[in-house]
């Protein structure tokens, strides 16, 4: 799998850099970039999510799918203990960054060439629950208010829209016409090559000069990509899941780089909008060397 991993990220890299040079070339403007942004969250990753769910209903992959759930609030939860004992209380874009993952856009594409739709199901379950603290914890984390905090930004994001609607049609067993599958599914296989041109939009508009001059995001990197990656590892090896597949979809999740909301909630509530771009661009160009590191590691050690 080890090299499957490595293959696929250099393939993400590749059309990340198509992406930088759209950018650079000015081919695509910020505002293509806005609307790229927009169509990939609202559309092309719920479609993912629903299109993973398109198989026949076993109870015991449901009862996996929980467990997957409840093991990603819980490292999300450790982590979120780790940062108040290592960051500073001032220091907020670097406990989200830490925290919070980059499950949907560099998770999604890794778990479908390792372990494909299959493993997105999985997947779907870590999604909804960083989706859930990210608009309730992370929205108070970055703005400090915990008026930020609101029920209906939790429900009713695109993340947490499109599992409801997949986990519906697979309980329910709704019987679905296969155009309408084929639709969904053409429309989800835009996710990596939208992601990857999203995020080399945000490397093309950072500061190389800048994005080195700051000694406190490697050590933002390293517990993002190092030291929580390891822990979250230790904590789901401790749970009863007693299978493969989903031990190693939790782990490509919590070694993913950081969230892109990193940067786009910095923005929308008062944080360090610049910081959170850059410490988004540090640990996804990093996370090349990592993640198939943290990966090999956790085979190793789930068999």
């Amino acid at each position: 799998m080890i090299s499957i991993v490595f293959q696929q990220l250099l393939t993400m890299f590749t059309i990340m850099f198509f992406g930088f040079i759209l950018i650079r070339s000015k081919v695509i403007t910020s505002e293509g970039t806005r609307q790229i942004s927009t169509i990939l969250s609202l559309f092309v990753m719920p479609a993912t999510m629903i299109t993973s769910f398109n198989a026949d209903f076993d109870a015991h992959r449901l009862k996996l799918l929980l467990w997957a759930t409840l093991a990603a609030f819980l490292t999300i939860s450790i982590r979120a203990f780790i940062v108040h004992v290592l960051l500073k209380k001032e220091d907020r874009i670097d406990k989200y960054a830490t925290i919070f993952p980059n499950a949907g856009f560099v998770g999604i594409p890794l778990v479908l060439a390792t372990v494909g739709y299959d493993g997105v199901f999985f997947m779907s379950g870590y999604i909804m629950a960083n989706n859930v603290t990210q608009w309730t914890y992370g929205q108070y984390l970055i703005s400090g208010d915990k008026k930020a905090m609101t029920l209906r930004q939790t429900l009713l994001n695109p993340g947490m829209i499109g599992a409801a609607i997949g986990l519906s049609i697979y309980i329910s067993r709704l019987p679905v016409p296969a155009f309408l599958w084929k639709s969904v599914d053409s429309l989800a296989a835009l996710n990596t090559p939208l992601a990857m041109i999203i995020l080399g939009s945000y490397i093309a508009n950072s500061n190389f000069s800048e994005l080195l001059a700051f000694p406190k995001a490697y050590w933002t990197t390293f517990l993002r990509l190092i030291v929580t990656a390891l822990i979250s590892i230790g904590i789901i090896y401790l749970l009863p899941i007693d299978d493969y597949m989903v031990e190693i979809v939790l782990t490509i999740a919590s070694c993913a780089p950081a969230a892109t909301n990193t940067a786009i909630l910095g923005r929308l509530f008062g944080g360090d909008y610049e910081y959170g771009a850059r410490l988004v661009v540090l640990t996804t160009l990093l996370s090349l060397f990592t993640i198939p590191i943290i990966v090999q590691f956790a085979q190793l050690l789930f068999g």
